[in-house]
């Protein structure tokens, strides 16, 4: 064949052969460019079957235009032998480059996001290749990697042959037929089924195993065992055999590896995203490791990913085209159709930050929090909100088991990388229980427009979990207006220093919102911040200075006037309402919540919040069922899980109180150090437990602001007779409620020692005190066993006949 001329190929030289052909390297004299030829086998060129299959097949084949796959040129015939006519690629097969131990990390991931891809294509446009392996795939001296073979030769030596050695085996397409090489086959395929894509994502599976380990995953002695491994056993880790290897690749081999083809990656794309991030979550890895080590480190790290291999000895001319494409047994086959799963409820987790700068771990963070607030905004969706998911920042976790810590269907994820005042987002949607990837996109986009990027990203994941937005949510997500880039980027530091909840980070933040008002006088959620922020300040770390709620109250109506729906600065204006200086005006603060949870449901403080007006004025149905959508949408809200328990021994409820509030931690929350745990003690008899309790705490809090704890005492020693003692506690429970910003709750316990003590008129002076201090609860006032002696008090009755007809209107707020 050398120097003979084939249509108007010359042929050059011959570069190999087998039983599925002979491959020459040819000059195309019309385009003088060389090319690959592949004949037939002789014996294959008789059969009219296999010349028509190779007519259909190769045109298919020639539609695949991706840089990653080796472009078909013609089909044709000479001599009675069928030819096909292809890219000429120079390099090594995949398989060399593994066999000689020359791959390193890095470069084998750039490798398998290039193949997956060129898969992908294949997939989209209806073909499987069903012959995935190493030979298969060639790399050019500059790293690039061409997809060869789409197609599988016909087997020349006798039908359902199989050999030890790994070889390719071909027969007709179809249920009952035998395709591929064996290592890489999907288990459907050596049991002779028909196959669908993700036939290939198994034998991608396998190709992946062996880059980074330097083996295949079900290596046996012979065929037969391979095929008895590939349907029984799993691979090994891919740690036994390598180094350097990121965690996050042994799930997607995993994955890929799957006997089931349910429990596989439905798509390639699918594949592809993961490596894709994978890439560059270990290429961000590498930088900022390379920058705190020597040249020697370095030179370590790009060593051989393998810790052990076998020495092979290569013949010393180029390896071009070995298995190359014979592409009649190509087939159209599409990707199977999946129903789409039902999702009601996700969490978004901490975005990948791609900068290798930590100092932007801010900005990754705010990303998160954006996308988290515009999907929020759906009241069809529940949204776990950013305090439960930050605690999975960096984690290594598979995704379903994420999602059932956090009781959700399905997860976004991505990653972000800044370029001054652009940047690049990447976000995917995937159902946790089959870790299925229902969509991804990636943003590039300007910081003015983040908000428009907010509401895109909310409209695009509610349209692929098939939500009706109603009419009031379409025009929020519709609507967004441009942000300085400076002001936003004040805006997401601040919010990075609010979420601390310590008293030099409160400070922090408040003086970046500061900065991003001056610097967009416009950016109403940057009002709403700041009013949030100042609230903080204003209850935790210094209730004396009132320049704080005052800061806060004209920072939240300025938030308003800009933006009437925002939900945040109607969670602000409720707490400011709800204060001591304001005598807990429980309508104002129902009404404010009421407004910021009908804007955004998953809003976990709003819920938590109005659950607590909730249980003062003795709605206690529906505290609870506030504090459990709180903490649905925030399994981490500590507090909203602390007032179920206090909600229960409102309700009487001891045994259901103690289990719930002792499920929590002191050390979780420090405002879960309450009365309440030695209260519900108290109720079941268990007093000496309940004395050892408050001892406890007294010695922790010495100061028992507002006389909570000692008031307690109070009631133990009047329950025990020791009238003596209950009038001492009384007394220092007075004197340390004096200046305290409220006393209700102690007010109310000195009733009920009052009570017990049969001093009516003190007890009920101490109840109506209570009640118009802000603890107008009906419900407990009328069920407390410590009232009891009161029952037959008309004054007592009369109380709460007034307290009765309050709680009816409270009912009636909307």
């Amino acid at each position: 064949m050398v120097k003979q001329t084939v249509s108007h190929y010359r042929i050059i030289k011959r570069l190999g052969a087998g039983g599925m052909g002979e491959v020459y390297l040819a000059e195309d004299t019309i385009l003088d460019r060389k090319v690959a030829i592949k004949f037939l086998p002789s014996e294959s060129s008789s059969d009219v079957n296999a010349d028509r299959r190779l007519l259909r097949e190769a045109k298919a084949a020639a539609t695949l235009d991706h840089p990653n796959i080796c472009a078909i040129h013609e089909v044709g015939e000479d001599g009675g032998r069928s030819f096909i006519v292809m890219q000429y690629v120079e390099g090594e097969t995949l398989d060399c480059k593994i066999k000689t131990n020359t791959i390193h990390v890095s470069e084998a991931l750039t490798i398998a996001v290039q193949i997956a891809d060129a898969i992908s294509e294949s997939h989209t446009r209806g073909i499987i290749h069903r012959d995935i392996k190493p030979q298969n795939i060639m790399i050019t001296a500059r790293g690039q990697a061409k997809v060869m073979d789409f197609g599988l030769a016909k087997e020349v030596r006798g039908p359902r042959q199989l050999k030890s050695e790994a070889e390719t085996v071909s027969l007709l397409t179809g249920p009952g037929m035998l395709l591929g090489t064996v290592p890489y086959m999907s288990p459907e395929q050596v049991r002779g089924e028909g196959v669908d894509a993700r036939s290939d994502i198994f034998s991608f599976g396998a190709l992946l195993y062996e880059m980074f380990s330097g083996r295949t995953p079900f290596a046996a002695e012979s065929a037969a065992g391979t095929i008895s491994a590939i349907l029984t056993r799993e691979p090994p880790p891919l740690a036994r055999y390598a180094t350097d290897v990121p965690t996050e690749l042994e799930r997607i081999v995993r994955k890929c590896l799957e006997k089931d083809p349910e429990r596989r990656y439905q798509t390639m794309r699918d594949l592809v995203i993961d490596l894709e991030n994978l890439r560059g979550g270990y290429g961000a890895a590498r930088s900022s490791d390379s920058r705190g080590g020597s040249a020697a480190d370095e030179g370590s790290r790009q060593r051989s990913i393998f810790t052990s291999r076998r020495a092979l000895v290569l013949s010393g001319f180029a390896v071009v085209l070995v298995s190359v494409a014979l592409v009649y047994a190509l087939r159209f086959r599409g990707v199977p159709a999946t129903r789409q799963p039902e999702i009601r409820s996700l969490a978004v987790l901490p975005m990948a930050n791609l900068s290798g700068d930590p100092g932007q771990d801010y900005f990754a963070d705010g990303m998160t929090e954006t996308l988290i607030a515009g999907l929020a905004k759906v009241q069809a969706l529940r949204v776990i909100s950013r305090t439960s998911v930050m605690q999975y920042k960096g984690a290594r976790k598979p995704l379903p088991d994420i999602a059932r810590e956090l009781n959700v269907d399905a997860i976004v994820e991505g990653s972000v990388q800044r370029f001054g005042e652009r940047v690049k987002i990447t976000v995917q949607l995937i159902y946790a229980p089959t870790d299925q990837h229902l969509w991804s996109e990636t943003y590039d986009r300007d910081l003015r427009d983040i908000l428009t990027f907010q509401n895109e990203v909310a409209r695009a994941v509610t349209q692929e979990v098939q939500i009706k937005l109603t009419p009031q949510e379409q025009m929020r997500l519709a609507s967004a207006r441009p942000i300085n880039p400076e002001a936003y980027d004040y805006f997401l530091r601040g919010r990075f220093h609010l979420s601390r909840q310590t008293k030099a980070d409160n400070e922090t933040a408040i003086e970046m919102f500061d900065r991003a008002v001056a610097a967009d006088p416009n950016f109403a959620a940057a009002y709403a911040e700041l009013a949030q922020a100042c609230v903080w300040r204003f209850f935790l770390f210094t209730p004396d200075e009132k320049r704080w709620e005052e800061k806060a109250f004209v920072a939240v109506e300025k938030a308003l006037s800009l933006d009437p729906d925002l939900p945040e600065a109607y969670l602000a204006r409720g707490r400011l309402f709800w204060t001591p200086f304001n005598h807990f005006p429980h309508e104002k603060a129902i009404k404010e919540y009421r407004r910021a949870l009908a804007l955004n449901p998953n809003l976990d403080e709003a819920q938590n919040y109005l659950a607590l007006v909730y249980n003062h004025i003795g709605a206690f149905d529906e505290a609870l069922q506030n504090l459990q959508k709180a903490v649905a949408i925030n399994p981490s809200n500590t507090l909203a899980q602390f007032r179920i328990g206090e909600t229960l021994l409102f309700q009487g409820k001891y045994e259901q109180a103690l289990t719930a509030l002792r499920s929590i931690p002191r050390e979780a929350n420090p405002a879960l150090v309450g009365y309440q745990t030695p209260m519900a003690l108290l109720h079941l008899g268990r007093r000496e437990e309940a004395a050892a309790m408050l001892e406890e705490l007294l010695k922790d809090y010495p100061e028992d602001n507002g006389g909570l704890f000692t008031s307690v005492q109070a009631l133990m020693a009047a329950l025990a007779g020791e009238k003596d003692t209950a009038e001492g506690k009384i007394r220092s429970a007075i004197e340390k409620g004096k200046g305290f910003g409220h006393f209700h709750h102690t007010a109310y316990n000195l009733a009920c020692a009052y009570s017990l003590m049969n001093k009516p008129e003190q007890a009920i002076k101490w109840l109506q005190a209570a009640a118009d201090d802000g603890f107008p609860c009906y419900p407990l006032f009328e069920t407390d066993p410590y009232l009891n002696p009161l029952r037959q008090d008309s004054r007592f009755a009369t109380l709460l006949m007034r307290l009765k007809e309050q709680g009816k209107h409270y009912r009636t707020i909307s």
